[in-house]
């Protein structure tokens, strides 16, 4: 099936120098199927919107808010809000800086002017004469490679980012005689989903700064992170040897103080649990804190809540109801902060998300959404619900269902998994995706996919599903477009990332650990295991998970932490985990009245042999 893009896509691109270590620089694959060290902090990629600034005379170029006319001597300014960016970001954090801009015409002839096409673009600060970026050999056939600079553009943005005014003016202009060109500007109202990708975008690639990055701990998506490792935040010295189950009846909400039930999953961030509620046709934001005492309430209006809310480094939670998406801001008490009003098919009828997929937030607090309902794409909306990417999946919409999106160890990359293989869309260019083929077992149609999950190398991937007609699973590994590995059988759990890269899922009665090898055949622990939960891992290896009221544990080296751990007045059958910062397991039944969470029992570790010698 052929993937669509969306018009010709024009860069300017910006390099860093090389100026972190060898082991924490992305650098891309040399040849299909080689990867390269990504590194274990984060790193973001925060797409800004060009804002119309106030014209100039040398700047008026725009045919209107949708279009801007670039011709010699008639420029394009382009202006771009840095205030998503955290604060104190410097020039050497930023790893990538890209102008990114769409060409409507690369020759665009007005009033019949005879015109060529431009050929020679570049890009410079308002003010300045000295280009940041330059594009040569641009050409109407085709898309122009990326040429580029020493990274001045990364240095104008962090600027201007320290500046008070926090905004950076650009202007893009051509030497190109007698050249015209139209370029896209503001998607236009009626249509903002389809060219969301063409509107004029400054990427940003950066590594956060690691007190900023810890501030935004907890579960706060489905699987923890944006790549859906499935491994938290607790490092304990030594796992635990069983759990101790406490149950947390919900507060009552409202001003009659009545009772209320679990719209969703419930979140933990920064020490905290954030829960929606729902009573009747209204929806409450709960706080909780560690031990289920209620911190603060409020009301967020009323809809059916779609799919399991996520939250943003900034403390913004998503929620998507049936006709919008909607920003709550943790830090003031629920206020409503941002909306997007999802588009509607016809009179009163909302696009839907894709069945079974659910919304993925990116470390810079961009939001991904896979729709579905003939649309059949995903969805890019940033930290304030503006869309800025639209990809579609494929030609046949409706035919297959897709999966939920993951952003990749770098931050560049959006995968979703879609029939019988899956998508990569560069946030760069989405303009330049490729596919992923699953060959043998590949997913047909009523095929249920498991979160994708990005390794710790870019270009790593895993995807798994299950059948849920016939119980047959399968989990496939990725390292650049080559498939190393593939599990058949039974059903499989959701996978999960190890510290040391490999990844770990349940499947026919075992516990399977893998590395990214070719045809790994990896390690398998355990006999006669099921699980009915999704797997959790603590940051030292220690893995968990719920199989119809038995909890098992596993250390790293595959031992059994404790013998599997019965509760006979438990949760239900089929459970979502999520680990606290404290190594604490939480859950809850669907739209039940409480919570449950199981607390870690540690016993004092056994003396290493010298120690009991000396006692003696």
């Amino acid at each position: 099936m052929k993937l669509r893009s969306l018009h010709i896509c024009l860069a300017l691109l910006a390099l860093v120098p090389a100026m972190l270590p060898a082991a924490e620089r992305t650098v891309a694959a040399a040849e299909p199927g080689s990867v390269a060290f990504a590194g274990s902090s984060a790193v973001s990629t925060t797409l800004l919107e060009a804002r119309d600034p106030p014209p100039a005379s040398t700047a008026e170029a725009a045919t209107g808010g949708e279009h801007y006319w670039l011709r010699p001597g008639n420029g394009v300014r382009l202006a771009f809000d840095l205030d998503s960016l955290p604060a104190g970001l410097s020039a050497a954090q930023m790893r990538r800086c890209v102008l990114r801009v769409v060409a409507s015409e690369v020759r665009y002839v007005r009033e019949h002017e005879a015109v060529a096409a431009v050929v020679e673009l570049a890009v410079r600060r308002v003010g300045e004469t000295r280009p940041l970026a330059a594009l040569r050999d641009l050409r109407p056939d085709r898309p122009v490679s990326l040429n580029p600079d020493n990274g001045r553009l990364c240095e104008a943005v962090a600027e201007a980012a320290a500046a008070p005014a926090r905004r950076l003016e650009l202007e893009l202009y051509t030497a190109t005689a007698k050249a015209s060109s139209l370029l896209h500007g503001r998607a236009p109202a009626e249509d903002t989903i389809r060219h969301a990708s063409s509107a004029p975008r400054l990427v940003i690639q950066y590594a956060p700064d690691a007190v900023a990055a810890a501030a935004a701990t907890g579960w706060h998506q489905p699987q923890h992170d944006a790549g859906h490792s499935g491994r938290g935040d607790s490092n304990p010295a030594h796992g635990p040897s069983g759990f101790e189950l406490q149950a947390l009846p919900l507060p009552a909400v409202g001003e009659d103080a009545g009772p209320g039930v679990l719209a969703e999953r419930p979140l933990l961030w920064r020490d905290q649990v954030i829960a929606v509620l729902k009573r009747g046709k209204r929806n409450f934001l709960v706080v909780l804190d560690g031990m289920g005492a209620l911190l603060w309430s409020s009301e967020i209006g009323g809809g059916v809540v779609q799919r399991a809310p996520v939250i943003g480094p900034q403390g913004l939670l998503y929620l998507v109801t049936e006709d919008a998406v909607r920003a709550w801001d943790l830090e003031a008490r629920g206020a409503l902060r941002h909306r997007f009003v999802l588009p509607e098919l016809a009179p009163q009828m909302p696009v839907r998300l894709a069945p079974f997929t659910k919304p993925t937030v990116g470390e810079d607090g961009s939001l991904y959404l896979v729709l579905g309902d003939g649309v059949d794409g995903v969805l890019g909306l940033d930290a304030r619900l503006r869309p800025f990417l639209f990809f579609g999946l494929h030609e046949d919409a409706g035919t297959i269902t897709p999966g939920s999106p993951a952003l990749s160890i770098d931050g560049r990359y959006v995968a979703v998994p879609n029939g019988e293989g899956a998508v990569l869309v560069d946030l760069h260019d989405p303009a330049a995706a490729e596919r992923l083929a699953f060959g043998d077992g590949a997913a047909v149609s009523g095929w249920r996919h498991h979160l994708p999950v990005a390794g710790m190398r870019a270009g790593e991937w895993i995807f798994s599903g299950y059948d849920a007609e016939d119980g047959t699973g399968t989990v496939w590994a990725f390292a650049g477009r080559a498939p190393r590995w593939q599990a058949s059988g039974g059903t499989s759990t959701q996978p999960v990332l190890a510290p040391d890269g490999r990844v770990c899922f349940v499947q026919d009665g075992t516990l399977n650990v893998r590395g990214f090898g070719p045809g790994d055949a990896g390690r398998r622990f355990g006999d006669g295991l099921c699980a009915s939960s999704n797997p959790v891992m603590d940051g030292a290896g220690n893995l968990f998970f719920w199989c119809s009221g038995t909890l098992h544990g596993f250390a790293p080296d595959g031992r059994a932490l404790f013998a599997g751990q019965r509760f006979a007045d438990g949760p239900e059958e089929n459970l979502a985990l999520a680990l606290g910062a404290d190594g604490s397991l939480w859950t809850a039944n669907a739209n039940g009245g409480e919570l449950f969470v199981f607390r870690p029992r540690f016993s004092p570790p056994p003396a290493p042999p010298a120690a009991r010698h000396q006692r003696r």
